[in-house]
């Protein structure tokens, strides 16, 4: 028995909807808590752990204000750090603070090829103030498959993991600096994550929204019989 146009069309719109509500998620705690507990994230395939952070001179950063989110949004994962970090120095005078966050991710579903970081933030007065973050992804073993670095000119860089990995250990190195008063300030750090194979997220999308079709298809033929 064959499906009419509109009895088609509404099936897809279903399947469609049962793709959209798989197509965001995230899960979020604070900085303080991931790094005083050893907790960890975990959304789709990828587990985030090991959290850290090492703060010095910093005029504005509370861990406990620090929102950590791993998130996953059309099938792209991302990690971002949300909150107030910041070096505030008077008319006249000179400043310089470093902040280091670590973390691990590990995937299941593939070996990641990719990371893209990126940035929020601003300095200010232009040239007498700066911001730059080294970042350094690392195998188990402890070498160096992967680094960037983000400055004022540059606020986002996806750079390749060589060769890729089912674990990683990331390190982001962000150094503030003021030369004769003013401010630098972070909202946000980011990062999202590329794999070989296509993601698990995406063919769990793809299975659910093909299984409401077949059993809506059943449950119709069954009312006609």
């Amino acid at each position: 028995m064959f499906l009419k146009r509109g009895e088609l069309l509404s099936l897809i719109v279903a399947a469609l909807f049962v793709c959209t509500s798989f197509a965001s998620a995230a899960t979020t705690d604070t900085l303080q808590d991931l790094a005083t507990t050893n907790g960890s994230l975990t959304i789709g395939d990828k587990t985030f752990s090991n959290f850290s952070f090492f703060e010095n001179g910093l005029t504005n950063f509370d861990p406990s204000k620090i929102q950590v989110t791993a998130s996953v949004s059309n099938g792209v994962y991302f990690l971002t750090w949300d909150g107030n970090m910041s070096l505030v120095s008077g008319s006249g005078s000179s400043a310089s603070a470093d902040l280091v966050l670590k973390y691990s991710v590990t995937a299941t579903g593939g070996l990641i090829d990719a990371i893209d970081a990126s940035y929020t933030g601003s300095t200010q007065p232009a040239g007498g103030a700066f911001l730059a973050i080294d970042e350094t992804a690392k195998d188990s073993n402890g070498n160096v498959v992967g680094s960037t670095h983000l400055d004022g000119q540059q606020k986002s860089d996806n750079f390749p993991i060589n060769p890729p990995q089912s674990t990683l250990n990331v390190t982001k190195d962000i150094s503030f600096g003021i030369v004769n008063g003013g401010f630098v300030t972070i909202s946000e750090v980011s990062q999202s994550f590329h794999q070989v194979v296509p993601e698990p997220e995406t063919m769990t999308m793809l299975f659910a929204g093909f299984s409401l079709l077949g059993s809506v298809v059943v449950f119709r033929r069954r009312r006609k019989a």
